[in-house]
């Protein structure tokens, strides 16, 4: 049987958040309707609704679905010295292709202590699945902040390093068997990613032994007017990824077609192959799925292939079933 998993997030119900929107009107993280007591219980309700349904259809390797996050970058970053989230400035970030209202770097970027920690424990009591956590990498939250205090992103880039494999570290010591880095920017920026992002990503995990690593690298958000990262940079980045140590590598594979013999590019890799395309609200032919997975299987062992979407899928209409 091929492992199925999720890439991490999914819509928030209305009644737990309302979408904030920048100038541009595109949704870059959440106001909470409830006080952080409250919060916190309402937060687990829909995590423990989230774990339900992913057991329900199947799902091996499960996560929280980020109920708790605010946004999937920023939620770790709000753990961070360094940052200011109260006075936020215009940045023009993924390759361009948007402009938000950002936090700041104003100093030295390090852990200001763990806490996902309890996010881990409050999942693995819900269920018997194995449970990934994920954590945005160096490169991606560089993308998603407008840096004023480091004169280069690669001194930026690893010292968030640090702080990501400080909470790693606590992750693995809790019992985690599995920690996804997610660093879409590696698509945007393959000259970047081979200066410093993949010495950047390898330090987040640095010593760290008994834990399955993954790192998640999507094209972009399905977001109308939102450009992709170009396809052909998945070719540019393989064969570096193909000789970094980590264990998982996740792409995109059907917003836009991927020719099955392109995975083997990455040698030994274990790849999570997007089989879902969350841009659109029809529901995939299972036929169709099906003979993708044939057609890479040709390419690659099954114990070498996952199934998941392409991305997380927060940018669906959450919809659930109306109590009897």
């Amino acid at each position: 049987m091929l492992t199925t998993t999720v890439i991490g997030s999914r819509p928030k119900p209305d009644s737990l958040s309302s979408r904030n929107h920048d100038t541009s009107g595109w949704t870059v993280d959440r106001d909470w309707e409830f006080q952080p007591e409250e919060l916190k219980a309402k937060q687990g309700e829909a995590i423990e609704w989230a774990a339900r349904q992913q057991e329900a259809i199947g799902v091996d390797v499960v996560s929280d679905e980020e109920q708790r996050c605010d946004n999937y970058v920023y939620y770790f970053c709000r753990g961070l010295d360094g940052f200011d989230f109260d006075n936020r400035a215009v940045v023009d970030k993924r390759s361009g292709a948007w402009s938000w209202n950002a936090p700041r770097i104003t100093g030295s970027v390090a852990s200001a202590g763990v806490f996902l920690v309890d996010d881990f424990r409050f999942t693995q009591n819900l269920t018997d699945r194995q449970i990934k956590v994920t954590i945005p990498g160096p490169m991606t939250i560089i993308d998603s902040v407008k840096n004023e205090y480091y004169r280069d992103e690669s001194s930026l880039a690893m010292d968030l390093a640090a702080a990501v494999l400080k909470g790693a570290s606590a992750l693995v010591e809790a019992g985690c068997q599995i920690i996804q880095f997610d660093e879409p920017a590696l698509a945007r920026y393959p000259k970047k990613m081979i200066a410093y992002g993949i010495r950047a990503l390898e330090a987040c995990f640095d010593g760290i032994v008994g834990v399955t690593t993954a790192v998640h690298i999507c094209r972009g958000a399905p977001v109308e007017g939102y450009a992709k990262a170009n396809i052909d940079n998945y070719t540019r980045i393989a064969p570096t990824l193909a000789i970094f140590k980590i264990d998982q590598v996740s792409i995109e594979g059907s917003g836009q077609p991927i020719e099955p013999q392109f995975m083997e590019a990455f040698g030994d890799k274990t790849i999570i192959f997007g089989l879902i395309d969350i841009g659109k609200p029809e529901v995939e032919i299972v036929s169709g799925i099906e003979s993708q997975i044939r057609r890479i299987l040709e390419y690659v062992d099954p114990d070498r292939l996952a199934l998941g979407p392409d991305c997380g899928m927060i940018f669906l209409i959450l919809t659930r079933p109306k109590p009897n």
